[in-house]
């Protein structure tokens, strides 16, 4: 089964960039942040600090091992550790320091389309280029443990059930898994599922 990753926002914080410095990490033409698009930047990449910010409305908000944000995934050392065996080959991991701390954003550079992994005959956009459903061909994906695509405009990251089943037992806390593939923004708390302790 695939998955797409979603932020616990009501029980961790986010990382949040200083614009200056992801300019400086990344070069001046870039404008404000980084590409959607599968783009590689670990050639000359410098690290830079984050921080982390409450973006939900509890107050009991910890620090995450892994979150989601603008299509990038940040990793603690300890979440690099141990996951960096299973998605090496599917990104790139970029270090940055955090209070006072070392760790990664990892940039998703795997791309379903590059492996005709959508299905484009079930998979549909509303009159605004929205998407209303998203399936994905799985025996295409069946080597390929973390993803983008190009038919969300690469916002959404997808994953497999296996490596799923490793952060949850490794007890990998900020994200939430939801099957239903084609809302990456589910408006149904529901429908998500908490990485399981």
């Amino acid at each position: 089964m695939i998955y797409v990753i979603h932020p616990d926002y009501q029980h961790y914080k986010s990382f949040v960039f200083d614009s200056k410095l992801v300019r400086k990490a990344l070069g001046s033409e870039t404008q404000f942040h980084f590409s959607r698009l599968p783009t590689t930047y670990r050639e000359g990449w410098k690290s830079f600090d984050i921080s982390f910010e409450s973006l939900g409305r509890s107050k009991k908000i910890a620090m995450p091992d892994i979150m989601i944000r603008n299509g990038r995934l940040f990793f603690s050392t300890n979440a690099h550790d141990v996951l960096a065996p299973a998605i090496d080959k599917y990104g790139e991991f970029l270090p940055i320091t955090y209070n006072g701390t070392n760790g990664f954003l990892f940039n998703v550079l795997s791309v379903a389309d590059d492996v005709d992994g959508v299905d484009k005959k079930l998979s549909t956009k509303n009159e605004f280029g929205e998407v209303q459903s998203l399936y994905f061909d799985e025996a295409r994906l069946k080597n390929h443990s973390l993803f983008k695509t190009a038919f969300d405009s690469y916002l959404g990251i997808y994953c497999d059930g296996n490596l799923k089943k490793i952060i949850e037992d490794n007890q990998l806390k900020g994200i939430i898994f939801s099957n239903d593939i084609g809302n990456i923004f589910p408006p149904d708390p529901t429908a998500m599922q908490p990485a399981k302790n």
